[in-house]
């Protein structure tokens, strides 16, 4: 997938300063077309624990469909609430949080 450059900061980055979403346009890689077409046997969130950052303002995944991934999945949520799809950038603190509490979780 790939994110029109005079779109990106609205659709992909809203959250963050115009310069470093616009870095973040010009940077983008092409997604490996094999990645669409690959056969999934077994979806590991249907018997590994797993955990979802819902993005509350994301405008490239709506957050209701975010929140119904996770809610489907049995996630363990964390919303952050005004943060774009960008979210591990513009809120890397609450992403480390729920790295962290995940990697608690499993190490027992």
């Amino acid at each position: 997938t790939y994110i029109d450059p005079a779109q990106f900061h609205e659709l992909f980055a809203a959250d963050l300063p115009g310069d470093q979403a616009e870095f973040m346009a010009r940077s983008q890689v092409l997604n490996f077309a094999d990645n669409f077409s690959a056969t999934i046997t077994t979806a590991a969130w249907r018997t590994k624990p797993n955990w979802m950052v819902v993005a509350g303002s994301d405008r490239t995944i709506s957050p209701d469909l975010e929140r119904w991934y996770a809610k489907r999945a049995k996630s363990h949520t964390v919303e952050v609430a005004g943060a774009s799809h960008s979210v591990y950038v513009s809120h890397p603190k609450e992403v480390v949080d729920v790295i962290e509490s995940a990697a608690r979780a499993v190490w027992k």
